[in-house]
């Protein structure tokens, strides 16, 4: 064996053995991971029954709320509707389920099946495992959703004309630690007043619907910048 080659394969060797796999580092983000859920779970009964906002008010926070993680310091915060309170991590029916509720989901499943939410096909990678788990695991606050409204899009096929849909919220901030209610905020959104259908697409309702979950994404990150200035990045900065 040449030495050039035998320095190739104990390079190999030594780099196979300090690589976590993503099962390892699942094994080990677990029981961080599952001390948050029981956390979040433990909300249930405090949210329910709760009377809705008229108004967004929030108490001092002990530490700064992050829901993105910024200027190197990490993320502190996540978005929980409230059907998943009593399973956090596992999506329950809701009308309207937008993107920034995944990061959960992914926790869930990964602990659950060792895969992404919603995508059973690509191979979890350690370093996107690390990421998704260590964000919940080091979550101090949950903003939790409860829907107050939701009126379907209706669509007239033949005018080419549609009724918007309509969607409320309230968004209710706890912090984990405590299990403190801190206060919240209003979200409202309706359907661009204009929506492209296609012809030839066998379900128009269902593209109104996908934009009225855009036009609620949007509503939700806005709300959220107004009520808890600084805990996302503005619109289009990441």
């Amino acid at each position: 064996m040449t030495p050039m080659r035998f320095f190739v394969l104990t390079w190999v060797a030594f780099s196979l053995l300090g690589c976590e796999s993503a099962s390892d580092v699942i094994t080990t983000r677990r029981a961080a991971v599952e001390k948050t859920f029981s956390s979040i779970q433990a909300l249930g009964p405090k949210v329910m029954g709760l009377e809705p906002l008229t108004e967004t008010k929030l108490a001092p926070r002990p530490v700064p709320l992050l829901l993105e993680s910024a200027g190197g310091t990490p993320s502190n915060a996540l978005f929980v509707y409230a059907a998943d309170l009593a399973k956090p991590g596992q999506a329950q029916p809701v009308n309207l389920r937008t993107l920034d509720a995944l990061p959960l989901l992914h926790c869930g499943a990964l602990l659950e099946r060792g895969v992404y939410a919603n995508d059973t096909v690509s191979r979890p990678m350690p370093s996107i495992v690390e990421s998704h788990l260590s964000a919940c695991a080091r979550a101090r606050y949950a903003l939790v959703i409860v829907e107050r409204e939701f009126t379907k899009p209706a669509l007239q096929l033949e005018t080419r004309r549609f009724a918007s849909g309509k969607y409320r919220a309230d968004v209710y901030v706890f912090d984990l630690g405590t299990g403190e209610k801190l206060g919240g905020f209003q979200v409202a959104a309706k359907n661009e007043d204009s929506v492209m259908l296609i012809d030839g697409d066998d379900d128009h309702v269902r593209r109104l619907i996908r934009n009225l979950e855009s036009t609620v994404y949007d509503a939700l990150r806005d709300a959220a910048r107004e009520a808890v200035p600084g805990a996302l990045p503005p619109p289009g900065k990441h």
